[in-house]
């Protein structure tokens, strides 16, 4: 069985975007800009959601693909789920 893969396209990227399902506990092998390195999935996931790639604060603007694309609420541990309930959107809110 393949391990499940993540890819990060820029290397200023906080988070890794899923290739492919990944259960709770499970190793990811991340591809890309960040190639060789290994996380543990915090939780289980679709394909799509985003991994933090490290330790993350509240506070800390994260980096998808070379852009900020919010703000984390919450802290969030390598390997962890970055989504709505701890990133805020840093844009379409007319502020």
């Amino acid at each position: 069985m393949t391990e499940p893969s993540a890819i990060v396209l820029h290397p200023s990227d906080d988070v890794a975007v899923l290739v492919a399902a990944v259960a709770a506990g499970e190793g990811v092998a991340v591809r890309g800009a960040r190639e060789g390195l290994r996380l543990t999935a915090g939780a289980a996931l679709a394909s799509g959601h985003k991994l933090a790639l490290r330790d993350l604060e509240a506070g800390h603007d994260v980096r998808k693909y070379g852009e900020v694309i919010g703000r984390l609420t919450a802290p969030v541990a390598a390997g962890g789920h970055v989504h709505i309930h701890n990133l805020r959107s840093l844009r379409g809110h007319g502020d």
